[in-house]
């Protein structure tokens, strides 16, 4: 008994030492992010901040918010849909199901047909 509760608070602590101070004195500097990832605004959904409020919005409109928002179809595949935006540079994805958007995120520009030269 005393082993386990022994273990229980090392475990504990150990994962209390891995929380944030919220200071950001323990970031990872934006120099040590790589090159192939964007370095794009987005939402705490993953979404680019320009078109993260279209997240479950219908299709036929969300296709439509997007193109007025300087995006263009890059690439579909099935129900995934490659969106790039020249004027940001951004790379968006959208994943539909039932009709609506349910998912955003970003991905590299490659995805959406353009060279990464």
């Amino acid at each position: 008994m005393r082993i386990i509760a022994a273990m229980t608070i090392v475990s504990a602590l150990t994962l209390v030492s891995c929380q944030s101070s919220g200071d950001d004195s323990d970031a990872v500097p934006a120099s040590a992010v790589p090159a192939s990832m964007d370095a794009t605004a987005t939402a705490s959904n993953g979404a680019p901040m320009d078109i993260a409020d279209l997240v479950n919005a219908p299709v036929a409109s969300a296709k439509g918010q997007m193109q007025a928002r300087g995006y263009r179809i890059g690439v579909e595949q099935g129900q995934t849909v490659f969106w790039w935006n020249p004027r940001t540079t951004i790379c968006a994805t959208t994943v539909t199901a039932n009709g609506r958007l349910q998912t955003i995120g970003t991905a590299s520009a490659r995805f959406c047909g353009q060279n990464s030269n």
